[in-house]
């Protein structure tokens, strides 16, 4: 009825969820030892770590593999020479545009999530990444109508699932949230909006990128460099609004010389694996799709969920514990994963042909064919005729 199927270049979408978990270990850690979370300093750092990361793969792919010819691997990532005789269908001004629009999308979605979401303190901390099933089934809607990909019966299957189970999660927030004076309802319906957005934001940049690899055969490495520089560049206009260096001096003026160095390393490591998530990102989203990469954005969530759990942070009814509250969104949680692996074919469901359009199954339906037909092919033409007599 279930299998388990490991598809290739697993290890992309296994080096995204670590690199992921430890940029969150990090945003912890500094939460905890230094009440530093909330900043736009963070948004300036991921596009910086963007460049960097981006600039540094591009310029080893284009300087040894023009030498070597043959595939090279930096971070675990093998890079292939591209072919130069390939001419993008788009202008080339077009695909800048699309890449400073991405860059834009990357910029509200972050901003949205680390500076101004926080704000929103009287909602479940874990609300967005409960939420995160939004990002595959939006994914799925733009590659089926903007990048015209099929969606098969088991994946219009596990969005459904998803859907269902989204919506429980909305109603349910409605009954478990304490509304009175400090929490109305239009805070908190402005608070979903907000989440809703952020997901929504970010699948249209996966999209977007998707595009430039798939149509304009774009490297996803120097897309990678143009996002960070152009993301960059916004940011210096937003330091009209927020001025992400306020936060260092305050913080550099009012604690000890070794909290500000054990800061500044932990924000210099934060750069890296940021450069690293999203090198593994773009091209995880090149060679698999955009709802897979969305995958490694929840796929955990059921530990994180116990992680908040454990420590008293979530999922509480006036200032305590409440555990019905707390399994029913962790059994959500692990049917939404489970769609999610349902839908990028990690998961095969043998019934109602739900299994008939997987990558596994056509594969091994080809392999068949191909069996059948070399085995027609070896016979002879008196085996053949005789075969017809016998018939007959």
């Amino acid at each position: 009825m279930i299998k388990f199927a490991l598809r290739p270049n697993l290890i992309y979408i296994l080096q995204l969820i670590i690199w992921n978990v430890l940029r969150k270990i990090d945003r912890i850690i500094m939460n905890e030892l230094f009440d530093f979370a909330r900043s736009v300093l963070f948004v300036s750092l991921m596009f910086l770590g963007e460049f960097l990361f981006g600039l540094v793969i591009y310029l080893y792919q284009k300087r040894f593999l023009n030498k070597n010819k043959k595939p090279s691997v930096f971070m675990s990532i093998v890079l292939r020479q591209a072919s130069n005789n390939i001419t993008p269908p788009d202008h080339i001004i077009k695909i800048y545009v699309l890449i400073f629009i991405s860059s834009i999308f990357d910029f509200v979605e972050f901003t949205l999530s680390v500076f101004y979401l926080p704000k929103f303190y009287k909602l479940s901390g874990s609300l967005e990444s409960r939420l995160s099933g939004i990002l595959t089934i939006s994914s799925a809607l733009f590659f089926y109508y903007v990048l015209k990909f099929q969606i098969y019966s088991h994946q219009f299957f596990s969005l459904l699932i998803i859907g269902i189970c989204l919506i429980l999660v909305t109603i349910s927030e409605f009954f478990f949230q304490d509304i009175n004076i400090f929490l109305s309802y239009g805070y908190f319906i402005l608070g979903l909006v907000t989440k809703f957005f952020i997901h929504l934001f970010n699948s249209l940049f996966d999209s977007i990128e998707k595009y430039l690899f798939e149509y304009d055969f774009y490297d996803p490495f120097k897309t990678l460099m143009w996002e960070g520089i152009f993301g960059f560049l916004v940011t210096l206009i937003y330091i009209f609004i927020e001025n992400p260096l306020d936060d260092i001096i305050f913080y550099y003026k009012n604690k000890g010389r070794g909290d500000f160095i054990g800061l500044i390393f932990l924000l210099l490591l934060y750069t890296i694996l940021c450069g690293g998530r999203n090198a593994f990102r773009v091209i995880t989203n090149k060679i698999y799709s955009p709802m897979a990469k969305t995958l490694t954005d929840y796929i955990l969530n059921p530990l994180y969920n116990i992680y908040d759990f454990a420590r008293g942070q979530d999922f509480l009814i006036d200032g305590n514990r409440n555990y019905f509250y707390f399994f029913l969104n962790l059994i959500i949680s692990i049917i939404i994963t489970i769609c999610g692996c349902i839908y990028n074919e990690f998961i095969i469901l043998f019934f109602c042909k739900l299994e008939y359009d997987t990558h596994d199954q056509v594969t091994k339906r080809a392999k068949s064919a191909m069996i059948i037909q070399d085995s027609c092919s070896s016979l002879s033409e008196e085996e053949i005729i005789g075969s017809s007599i016998n018939s007959l």
